[in-house]
């Protein structure tokens, strides 16, 4: 099992990456949280670390809303780079 998906699903995201992508695309906390059908407070909760993990169905969503192509861009264990066989 991934470090990213524990037993019940949840993803574990980069609060401060959500928080730089969510600005440059130009959105405002209470713009995605509408748009994710969540409470402004839980996308500030993940942007300050204070929550780090989301439900696979708010990954996804997330991922759409701030049109991110790469899911590891929001993943707290992301790979710094893709691993090469020898």
């Amino acid at each position: 099992m991934s470090r990213e998906t524990p037993s019940n699903g949840a993803i574990e995201v980069h609060g401060y990456a959500l928080r730089v992508i969510r600005r440059a695309r130009g959105r405002a906390v209470t713009d995605l949280a509408a748009a994710l059908e969540v409470d402004p407070s839980y996308i500030r909760h993940l942007e300050t670390g204070s929550k780090l993990r989301v439900s696979p169905e708010v990954y996804a969503a997330l991922l759409r809303e701030l049109q991110i192509e790469d899911y590891r861009a929001l993943l707290a264990t992301a790979p710094l780079r893709d691993e090469v066989s020898a």
